[in-house]
């Protein structure tokens, strides 16, 4: 994949059917059906959040996804997720690239996830940094890890 991915940018009451299609499907294939967590994946958060996504040439699926919103001040990086075909062609990676300056462009300081044990290296790589223990969510080890824009 040489040329540019532009992700998309949407709150949900802008997206069309099919784009929330895509992004429930990849975010219940990777949460849900390979990692077996058994809590809702879609919640109230998305309605308000911003849905970044990028899909495929034929628009009928998400190569990959994360969500971003506000909460108590501070910017929240949540629900990232990349289709098992694409991995490791450095999609999340440009993802994140463009969450980034996408914040920046607002203002935004700082961005805090609370990154899966076993993703922390991706954060790593991207610059972000650990604060805190290690904590539970979902059946899940997680750390919750910050970027300063």
């Amino acid at each position: 994949m040489e040329k540019q991915e532009t992700f998309k940018f949407k709150k949900i009451a802008d997206m069309s059917g099919q784009e929330v299609y895509c992004i429930a499907r990849l975010r219940i294939d990777t949460f849900v059906t390979e990692q077996k967590i058994t809590e809702p994946e879609l919640d109230d958060q998305d309605l308000t959040a911003i849905q970044v996504f990028l899909l495929n040439e034929e628009q009928n699926r998400a190569l990959a996804v994360c969500r971003i919103f506000k909460e108590n001040d501070q910017w929240v990086l949540g629900r990232v997720a990349v289709v098992a075909q694409t991995r490791g062609q450095h999609l999340g990676t440009k993802m994140m690239q463009q969450v980034h300056q996408y914040l920046r462009d607002l203002g935004v300081k700082q961005l805090i996830c609370h990154a899966q044990m076993q993703a922390k290296p991706f954060y790593d790589q991207l610059g972000y940094q650990t604060k805190g223990e290690v904590f539970t969510e979902a059946g899940i080890d997680h750390i919750m890890m910050y970027y300063n824009l």
